[in-house]
């Protein structure tokens, strides 16, 4: 589930706003930085700047009603970096103090994605992020209406632009799951079974845009992506109906050709 493990690493204290709570997770709450974050950040750094700062912030529903209830450290589980790493920053089971609202505090991972302002997601991190929340729907059964941002449950802009990159395509993924979705960036439609293979197989990260539509091409419907083409064999077995084209194979046999 996560590329680097700092769990353990981090400075915490005891008796702060955390505890153990040996239950499954009941979604996840998605969060971004606020303010932007530069561009060349260490990552590990920020990861420790965050942590200290949640160290010694008053977590309580009503500062002033009583006593403080400081942090026990980050109260993100997961942090998710510029180039697609995920930092795992928490036990699994640790209640953390980190949207405002409960149940959500108590019974929801908590996902930190390095960006803020209107900084968007790079592939890295969106691929990265749809692994993570995919691996966490897995492992404790929730719906993909579970995948909530944090504006959602309190009154705040986080997590910014990840709201339209990530939490509202991700909830909306069984109906894309069947009919597809549409690219603006190079006006093409991804569907059916092209879209499953795309989805499930790396999709941007690996196959890069769809640079056509579904076309025909020798009697074959095929589909042309950055990084490769789709072919659509339906007297295969079912799990190799979608196949990639041999590119170097077929870049061999043009160049033969012209020689």
């Amino acid at each position: 589930m996560y590329d680097v493990d700092l769990f353990g690493d981090l400075p915490t204290q005891k008796g702060g706003a955390g505890e153990k709570w040996l239950a499954n997770r009941h979604g996840v709450v998605i969060h971004y930085n606020g303010p932007e974050v530069a561009w060349g950040v260490d990552e590990r750094e920020y990861i420790e700047m965050v942590n200290q700062h949640h160290l010694n912030r008053d977590w309580s529903a009503h500062p002033g009603s009583g006593r403080p209830i400081l942090g026990d450290g980050i109260m993100y589980h997961f942090v998710v970096g510029r180039q697609g790493t995920i930092y795992r920053t928490r036990h699994k089971y640790d209640v953390l103090w980190h949207c405002g609202s409960w149940p959500e505090n108590r019974t929801y991972w908590s996902v930190l994605v390095i960006l803020g302002g209107r900084q968007k997601a790079t592939v890295e991190q969106l691929g990265a992020l749809y692994r993570l929340v995919d691996t966490m729907r897995t492992d404790d059964d929730f719906r993909t209406t579970a995948v909530i941002g944090h504006q959602e449950v309190d009154w705040t802009s986080c997590p910014g632009t990840l709201m339209d990159e990530f939490v509202l395509p991700y909830r909306d993924e069984a109906k894309m799951a069947t009919e597809g979705m549409y690219f603006a960036e190079t006006e093409c439609f991804v569907g059916g079974a092209f879209w499953d293979y795309w989805r499930n197989r790396g999709g941007l990260m690996i196959f890069g845009y769809p640079l056509t539509d579904e076309i025909e091409e020798d009697g074959m419907t095929v589909q042309y992506f950055e990084r490769a083409v789709f072919e659509w064999h339906p007297g295969n077995e079912e799990r190799h109906r979608v196949l990639l084209r041999r590119l170097g194979a077929a870049a061999l046999h043009d160049s033969e050709i012209r020689v």
